[in-house]
């Protein structure tokens, strides 16, 4: 027999007076609500706390249950909250997200860190917390199993806990269970033994408990949920999951501090960890703010696995999780030693995730250490990288060995983690062993020619900056060495020193090479291929990240672009059984290695058979692909490939990039001051005899005929942006909003005001005088209109209404826009077949 629960248990707690409004309110919040509206929910929730400041009723007050209620807050203007159909914008949009803001600050915090620390008074002592936090992280690193041998004291389950008060880490007794929890500081909920048991009657599964946990958090009552878990650790329940899931929620909300409180007060109660609360721990404290402090404490979490009394076997998930807290908190020597005590085989021994954490740790410990440095310290710069690259070759060394021995299975994201350290080395050579690494793991072939190493390809890795005092360094080095006449053998002048100083130079190098002779480490066959010797193995399959690092690497090499041009032909266009389908960030990445080459022709033919049609064209591609065309001026089509650019956003976006328009004025203002370029530029429509024509002439029709043919790409986009501004009620950027549009769907207002004054200028200067005579009538009367619709975006008002808002566009905008995306999409498709299968 099944027993259900009847629909009216909680309305018969309420006329029982067991919750109050305000916990009933919090308690079935995340399920009345949708999804949509979880963070709304929270800030209105938030809000309530403006009433913590009322003065707490005398305990002796005989008032009913029912007017102890907290008042309810005074509600703002129904309009700013959206009804249940989510249909209703936010018009004061300010109000909830900045309470919800002012409540996560670091008082909230000293509230989680008050509950956590059990004190009835629910204040927080910062100062007396931090001294004992340092105490408890050194007697942890010390001792880690003194917590365990509490628990075979006789502390579990109730023997120890009965009729006593648990003294907390502040020194307070705890009395969640025998007193009432004081709840939030100055008034606010009250906790009752009453509410707790009559929560945990309806808990006795381990299940039902988690999962009721997981929503008490949910609704932001931490309190509630600490007390019911505390309760039924008490009465014997089995309520780990319920306790990583107060874990988890610390660490959520960025106080690693409180989960270790409760951490240690799950502990003293006899509970032990299991390895999902120590992945929880480890995790968030890698996720914390950079502090050496939180590594310690993360170290002593680590440590008490590996004790006898933990019950826990300790797994490289573990490790991998400790790894990445030395990382992001720049520990490396911790990391260090703890990779070396890994086995080298068997349960616990490294896999693929371990080497790509210690990849990563190493590029970013060096980049570190070099944004330390001044950019005058060039060979120090150089040094660190070399350096760096050198450990990553040794870890490479030791994967490759593994991996042969079939011992290790590799992955892309550890290929990819060798690739991107390589990639911040100090010359072409590096870069060379990027194209290296990826035919080894992948068998890609090498498409890019072997670049040979000198001092200038080396420098030309380093910043601009960097070159920048590399130059001055070196004048002045020339100038004070102007008079030497001695050179050495690479022609570097000699300074002049004395003979005792040179002898003893001399005698301590010699010493030093005596005493610690060092053997180079050779890592010329360490990108040699594998998989041919060993038949077991087999190539990885490369994605749109390989190729995105190889496009790098070829941007950095010095005469690289046409291995980057290769491997976008053989990886996006071949028919090989690798072939890869780019996504948004690699087409921007080639549209940056065809700008160094000037290819604008390339680019178009790219963003119109590739980009456009698979659907990953976006207004930043549009802007770096418009960067190739404006870099691209000698090429007389250079005008035509960008008017075919802007032509094709209207095939992908709903609402045009402002800062593709814009960079397209730019690219024209640059063509109408350069008479040599502009004399030669296809496009214009002026290939007629010009014999007998004077010069002054010419020169006034082709700036005529210039302006005209930019007005006429922009003339749509021009309207797009004057409907939607019009008519699509242009606002702050909202969460409403952000859920109804996409960020590709919208546009700047301000920028969107100054883009159309901006073609007003451009229209106004093609109605003047000197060049009535290269327009029609017709044409004339159009741009007058055109001005005259202008007119308004140079208002101040105007300006003024537009300020801090986003354009959205219309519902007309959007349906129309999807037609024609799609139909262009179709149409693509529809003609690549019909080339591959012609009809006879």
């Amino acid at each position: 027999m099944t027993l259900r629960l009847p629909g009216s248990l909680v309305n018969r707690a309420l006329r029982s007076r067991l919750l109050s409004a305000q916990q009933h309110r919090a308690a079935t919040a995340a399920q009345q609500l949708p999804q949509t509206w979880i963070a709304l929910k929270n800030s209105r929730a938030a809000s309530t706390t403006s009433e913590w400041n009322r003065p707490r009723r005398p305990e002796g007050s005989e008032r009913s249950e029912r007017s102890e209620r907290p008042k309810r807050p005074e509600r703002r203007d129904r309009s700013e909250y959206p009804d249940k159909r989510g249909q209703k914008h936010l018009k004061n949009k300010q109000g909830p997200r900045r309470v919800y803001q002012d409540v996560n600050t670091a008082r909230s915090k000293d509230l989680l860190m008050a509950i956590a620390s059990g004190s009835p008074t629910a204040h927080y002592n910062n100062d007396s917390e931090i001294a004992e936090s340092e105490a408890l992280d050194k007697d942890l690193t010390e001792n880690d199993v003194a917590d365990d041998d509490i628990s075979e004291k006789g502390l579990s389950q109730d023997e120890n806990l009965e009729g006593k008060a648990t003294k907390s880490e502040t020194g307070d007794s705890e009395t969640v269970e025998t007193e009432r929890y004081r709840g939030p500081p100055q008034g606010g909920s009250k906790i009752t033994p009453k509410i707790v048991n009559m929560e945990l009657k309806w808990l006795n599964d381990p299940h039902k408990m988690a999962d009721r946990i997981a929503r008490i958090l949910h609704s932001g009552d931490p309190a509630l949920a600490a007390a019911i878990v505390r309760a039924g650790t008490k009465q014997g329940m089995r309520c780990d999951a319920a306790w990583n899931h107060i874990l988890q929620y610390c660490m959520d909300q960025k106080n690693p501090q409180a989960a270790f409180k409760f951490y240690n007060d799950m502990k003293k109660r006899g509970r032990r960890p299991s390895p999902r609360t120590y992945t929880i721990m480890l995790k968030g404290f890698s996720a914390a703010p950079m502090s050496l402090a939180l590594v310690k404490t993360a170290a002593a979490v680590y440590r008490s696995i590996a004790s006898p009394n933990s019950g826990v076997k300790l797994d490289i998930i573990h490790t991998n999780a400790m790894l990445t807290v030395c990382h992001r908190h720049g520990d490396m020597d911790r990391l260090w030693k703890i990779a070396g005590e890994l086995p080298e085989e068997g349960h616990g021994a490294a896999d693929a995730t371990t080497y790509t954490i210690i990849l990563t740790a190493v590029q970013f410990a060096a980049r570190r250490d070099i944004q330390s440095m001044s950019p005058d310290q060039i060979e120090k710069i150089l040094e660190r990288k070399s350096q760096a690259i050198t450990e990553g070759k040794r870890i490479w060394a030791d994967v490759i060995y593994r991996w042969k021995n079939q011992t290790l299975e590799i992955d892309n994201d550890l290929v990819n983690g060798m690739a991107s350290l390589l990639l911040d080395g100090a010359s072409d050579i590096d870069c060379y062993n990027v194209m290296e690494l990826y035919k080894q793991t992948m068998g890609i072939p090498i498409l890019q020619k072997r670049p040979t190493e000198n001092s200038k390809t080396t420098r030309r890795r380093i910043t601009h900056e960097e070159n920048q005092s590399i130059e001055v360094s070196e004048s002045k080095r020339q100038q004070a060495m102007e008079d030497v006449p001695f050179v050495d053998e690479n022609n570097q002048p000699l300074e002049a020193t004395k003979p005792a100083e040179e002898d003893e130079q001399f005698v301590e190098e010699v010493a030093k090479v005596e005493e610690e002779p060092e053997e180079e480490e050779s890592f010329e066959d360490l990108f040699k291929p594998v998989v041919p010797e060993v038949e077991e193995l087999a190539f990885l399959r490369p994605n749109s990240k390989e190729l995105t690092l190889l496009l790098d690497a070829c941007f950095t090499m010095t005469q690289g672009t046409e291995g980057g041009l290769a491997y976008w032909k053989h990886l996006t266009m071949d028919d090989t059984h690798y072939r890869i389908k780019p996504d948004t960030f690699t087409y921007i990445q080639y549209f940056r290695l065809l700008r160094i080459s000037r290819s604008s022709k390339i680019s178009v033919k790219t963003m119109k058979e590739q980009m456009v049609p698979s659907g990953q064209a976006t207004g930043t591609a549009f802007h770096v692909a418009l960067s190739v065309c404006r870099r691209d001026r000698r090429n007389h089509s250079m005008l035509l490939h960008a008017n075919e650019l802007i032509s094709l956003m209207d095939k992908a976006l709903i609402l045009p990039d402002i800062r593709v328009l814009d960079g397209y004025l730019e690219t024209i203002q640059i063509l109408s001051t350069n008479p040599a370029v502009l004399l030669n530029l296809r496009g214009l429509g002026t290939d007629e005899d010009s014999k007998g024509r004077r010069l002054q002439d010419l020169g006034r029709k082709l700036q005529a005929k210039l302006r005209l043919t930019a007005l006429t790409t922009l003339r749509p986009y021009v309207a797009q942006l004057h409907e939607a501004m019009e008519n699509g009620r242009p606002e702050s950027k909202t969460r409403w909003s952000a859920i109804q549009n996409q960020l590709s769907d919208s546009a700047s207002a301000p920028a969107a005001v100054k883009f159309m004054s901006r073609v007003r200028l451009v229209v106004d200067d093609t109605l003047k005088d000197d060049y009535k005579a290269f327009i029609s009538k017709a044409e004339r009367k159009s741009l007058e209109a055109e001005s005259q619709m202008l007119k308004k975006y140079s208002d101040r008002q105007v300006i003024e209404h537009f300020k801090n808002k986003i354009v959205y566009p219309t519902s007309d905008q959007k349906e129309e826009a999807r037609e024609r995306i799609a139909k262009y999409r179709e149409e693509f498709r529809f003609g690549n077949m019909s080339e591959l299968d012609p009809q006879p």
